[in-house]
């Protein structure tokens, strides 16, 4: 029975294309569904509890804000002048205490009743031998049972109490203006209505939360639940102050716990929400995301199957070719137009057949060269005695009938060609070269009635050098039509100069014709021109003494062209 991991082996490539796409797709597209799922909820709760945090504090703001203007309100009262001369009085007579009820406190406590419209009532505990009247005026022997008597008796600030359910209240002492030194003590009350006070609170109850507002003791001055929660999963207050986290655990419900600080009275506000009433808006986003896993796992087998194909039918097609060369067949023609490996493969492939066949042909071309070679340097060897003979009968002939130009003429070109066939062989001594570079522009100069010039500077030392022959002849030839002829004006000069710089001969070529476009310029070494050409002249000296060695050209416009040509320094007739 075969191994595991020899049945995958085994499996055909597109098989293994697809359980290789299935097994790297679904392991992290489910840890990226989980992950989402995660970082949504925690996202969700999140963004509720900035959202709870925000609207707190603009509840607690509020709240902040009635209870500062109830403060300023009893500092209004407890510095008014004709208040504190009331409160701080001894009455001799009831005329006194009717003048002062109707024309001081009642009209003062009213109109700011009138102004403040929480406010449930303004009572002044008086010290004194005032009387009770109304609610606006009681003894303060009345209030020593009161909770918040001790408290405010002996504190000179305004002290904010909650002594029954729904009933708010800030009391003060009475302050002496005049520092009279007396032992009266009277205690400003300001009753407010809960409702109204917490009227901000109630509002955040609505969205599903609970409420807690205690002050600096822990004692709860206002609790609000929300509907939709049983009251044995609401967690008591002791529980949301002890936690020191964002978060609260009661009777196995997690809750988000928020809270904020009510300056003004050292209140605290506590804010909770159930955990999941929040994260139950994930919900559709979770199923969302399992729908979404599910397409992606369809497509992914249906893209890993388009892919097995694509790439195990260019296999394919590369197996066939390759069989078809195995069986001899080179002129297969396969071809990609992808650039991912298979792609380059292929290509790859069909490179390497195109070499093999340009290698044999390449052979087979070089057969045929090597043939044409030797027929030329058969024809070397015949043609010359054939050709010298017309052209001593010529030269005698111009002698016998006294014409000498056409004398000088013939044996111009008996030596150019002597040197050029140079009796079949591809090397020659520099002074040979010279000598065809010599007869050419003497040719030259009488076909254009010597309206130019030569110069030569070449060093004597250099004339037994060996050299590559014709070398010379094609660079002058370029001077004299490409250079010196297309000059407006006529005439001009062409300068040979040769030097040995160390290891190295350097030959250079000048005219000062018309130059060179400089768009042409950069490509007259790689690109094909009529004739023998520059191009074939580099090609050879490089290919015969490698790519350090070849011709520069350099070349101005209505100046004149420079072409260097460096050939190694060979003393010796080392070239054969």
């Amino acid at each position: 029975m075969k191994s595991p991991i020899q049945l995958l082996k085994d499996l055909t490539f597109r098989k293994k294309i697809l359980m290789c796409s299935l097994l790297v797709s679904i392991i992290p597209v489910t840890i990226l569904g989980a992950f989402c799922y995660q970082q949504t909820k925690d996202l969700l709760v999140a963004q509720e509890e900035a959202n709870l945090q925000t609207s707190l504090q603009q509840a607690a703001a509020s709240l902040d804000n009635q209870i500062q203007i109830y403060n300023n309100l009893s500092d209004y009262l407890a510095f008014d002048t004709d208040l504190n001369d009331a409160a701080n009085r001894v009455y001799s007579n009831y005329m006194e205490l009717y003048d002062v009820y109707t024309e001081t406190i009642s009209p003062l406590f009213l109109s700011m009743k009138n102004l403040h419209d929480g406010v449930e009532r303004i009572t002044l505990y008086s010290g004194t031998n005032m009387e009770k009247h109304g609610d606006m005026v009681i003894p303060l022997a009345e209030a020593r049972s009161e909770l918040w008597y001790d408290v405010s008796i002996h504190s000179s600030t305004i002290n904010w109490f909650s002594p029954t359910k729904g009933t708010i209240c800030s009391v003060r002492r009475m302050p002496d203006p005049y520092y009279r030194g007396n032992s009266i003590e009277n205690l400003l009350y300001i009753g407010i209505q809960s409702e109204k006070l917490f009227s901000p609170l109630q509002e955040l109850s609505k969205n599903a939360c609970g409420i807690y507002l205690v002050d600096s003791a822990g004692q709860t001055i206002y609790a609000q639940d929300f509907s939709g929660l049983d009251t044995a999963n609401i967690p008591p207050v002791e529980i949301v102050l002890g936690t020191p986290s964002s978060s609260v655990h009661w009777n196995r419900m997690e809750y988000s716990v928020i809270s904020s600080k009510i300056p003004s009275c050292n209140w605290n506000v506590y804010l909770y929400k159930p955990i999941h009433l929040i994260t139950d808006a994930a919900t559709p986003i979770v199923l969302t995301v399992l729908l979404i896993i599910l397409i992606c796992l369809v497509l992914v087998v249906l893209i890993g199957w388009l892919l097995s194909y694509a790439v195990v039918n260019r296999i394919e097609k590369l197996r066939k070719a390759m069989q078809k060369v195995e069986a001899g067949n080179l002129e297969v023609t396969i071809t990609s137009e992808s650039h991912d490996e298979v792609g380059d493969l292929i290509r790859s492939f069909q490179r390497m057949l195109h070499e093999i066949n340009a290698l044999i042909n390449e052979v087979y071309t070089g057969k045929l060269a090597q043939k044409e070679a030797e027929m030329r340097a058969l024809q070397a060897q015949i043609n010359p005695h054939f050709l010298y003979n017309c052209l001593s009968l010529i030269n005698w002939r111009a002698i016998r009938a006294n014409a000498p130009d056409i004398s000088e003429m013939a044996q111009l070109l008996s030596t150019f060609y002597r040197t050029t066939l140079n009796k079949g062989k591809k090397v020659t001594t520099v002074a040979d070269e010279l000598k065809n570079t010599r007869s050419y522009i003497d040719i030259q100069r009488i076909m254009h009635s010597n309206q130019f010039h030569a110069i030569y500077d070449i060093e004597e030392s250099l004339y037994s050098d060996w050299m590559l022959n014709l070398l010379l002849q094609p660079l002058v030839e370029n001077a004299i039509i490409h250079g010196v002829d297309q000059r407006p004006e006529g005439g001009g000069t062409v300068r040979i100069t040769a030097t040995q710089k160390k290891d190295t001969i350097v030959f250079t070529v000048e005219d000062n014709g018309v130059g060179i476009n400089p768009q042409i310029l950069p490509n007259l070494l790689t690109q094909d021109s009529d004739g023998y050409g520059i191009k074939n002249v580099h090609e050879r000296v490089q290919l015969y003494y490698g790519k350090e060695y070849g011709l520069q050209l350099e070349s101005k416009q209505n100046v004149g062209t420079r072409v260097t040509l460096t050939i190694p320094a060979c003393p010796k007739e080392c070239h054969n």
